[in-house]
C-alpha cells in the first residue's frame, strides 16, 4: 500500500497498480469498505489501464480520526490524491461504488467535473431518505433499509453497541445470493463464508460509531439537484456517464440508481451524455460476485 497525506495532515492508504502512463482509473469503494473489495477486478483491468484504489479515510488501511466524517471531506481526500499523483487532468476515469457514488458527486459539486473523461456510479440513488410524503421518492427509488432518521437511529445505535451485527447486515444485503437468492446461484456454503469473513474483516479494521456519523451524513444528502446542475447542460459537463443498477440489489430498486441517467441529460439537446444499464448477474456489490461481466461493462463504456 501506498500512503500519501491530506491538507488536514491525515495519512491516507491507496493502492496503485499498472502502467503509470496509461489512463487512470480511480476506484472508490463503498460503506466500511477498503481498496481490498476491488481485488477480483484489479488484477485483470491493471493489465491495460492504471488502477488507483484509496482506502477512505476512517476504512481500511487510512487513518482512523475522529473528525471528516461527511462526504464533502471524502471527495476533498480524493481531490488530494489526484493532486498528489499528478493524473492528467481530463483524462480519469472514476468509479464509485454505493457511497463511492456520492463521493464522486460531491468532488463534481466542489470541483467540477473537468478532471475525469468518464464516471461510472454502481448502484448509489442520489437520494438515500424517502421524501415526507413518501410519494415523490419512496420505496420505489430509495434506499430499501436506511431511509429515515428513526432507521438511521436504529442502524447508528447498532454500530455503536453490536457493530459486528451491523456489518453482517450490510454483506446480507449487498450480495445477491443472500438478498435476492435465485436456484441458478452456484455459490458453496464455503464460498459465502469466505466472502462474509472478508466483508467482516475489513468492516472491522474502522470504528463504529464514527461509521454511524458517516452513514447520518450520506444518507441525508440530496444529490439531484447538484447532479442536474454540475453534470447537466448547465453547468458544461462533458464527462460521460454510466450508471450501473441492479434488479438484485438489496440496498436500492433498480429505478432509483437510473434517476441519475435522466438528471445527467436532462434539457440536453444533441448526445446525450449519460447511459444506464440494470443487471441481473450480481448486487450491490456485482463487481464481486462477478468480476468478468463487471470488467466487460467497464471495457465496453470507457472504450
Amino acid at each position: 500500500m501506498n500512503r500519501f497525506t491530506a491538507n488536514d495532515a491525515i495519512s491516507l492508504a491507496y493502492q496503485d497498480l499498472g502502467p503509470k502512463a496509461a489512463q487512470p482509473i480511480i476506484l472508490i469503494h463503498g460503506f466500511t469498505g477498503s481498496s481490498a473489495v476491488f481485488r477480483r477486478t484489479i488484477p485483470s483491468l491493471s493489465l491495460t489501464h492504471r488502477l488507483i484504489a484509496p482506502d477512505l479515510r476512517g476504512h481500511g488501511a487510512s487513518d482512523k480520526p475522529t473528525a471528516g466524517h461527511h462526504v464533502a471531506r471524502l471527495a476533498m481526500d480524493l481531490k488530494n490524491l489526484i493532486d498528489h499523483l499528478h493524473l492528467p487532468h481530463g483524462q480519469i476515469v472514476g468509479l464509485g461504488t454505493s457511497l463511492g457514488a456520492a463521493v464522486l458527486w460531491s468532488y463534481a459539486e466542489l470541483f467540477t467535473t473537468s478532471a475525469f473523461a468518464r464516471m461510472i456510479f454502481v448502484d448509489q440513488a442520489p437520494l438515500q431518505n424517502y421524501t415526507v410524503d413518501g410519494t415523490t421518492w419512496g420505496p420505489g427509488h430509495g434506499n430499501r433499509g436506511c431511509n429515515s432518521a428513526a432507521s438511521l437511529a436504529y442502524l447508528q445505535a447498532t454500530l455503536d453497541l453490536a457493530p459486528e451485527t451491523a456489518y453482517r447486515g450490510t454483506v446480507a444485503a449487498c450480495l445477491a445470493y443472500r438478498s435476492h437468492p435465485l436456484a441458478t446461484d452456484v455459490v458453496s456454503v464455503e464460498r459465502a463464508a469466505e466472502d462474509e469473513d472478508m466483508f467482516l474483516g475489513i468492516a472491522k479494521l474502522g470504528r463504529g460509531g464514527w461509521y454511524g456519523k458517516l452513514m447520518a451524513d450520506h444518507t441525508a444528502l440530496d444529490w439531484r439537484d447538484s447532479i442536474r446542475q454540475n453534470f447537466g447542460p448547465g453547468g458544461g459537463s462533458q464527462t460521460k456517464v454510466l450508471v450501473v443498477a441492479s434488479e438484485r440489489s438489496g440496498c436500492f430498486p433498480a429505478a432509483g440508481p437510473l434517476t441519475v441517467v435522466d438528471l445527467v441529460d436532462m434539457g440536453r439537446d444533441g448526445d446525450r451524455l449519460a447511459q444506464g444499464v440494470t443487471i441481473s448477474w450480481g448486487g450491490h456489490w456485482c463487481y464481486w460476485e462477478d468480476p468478468e461481466k463487471f470488467e466487460m461493462l467497464v471495457r465496453d463504456f470507457i472504450g
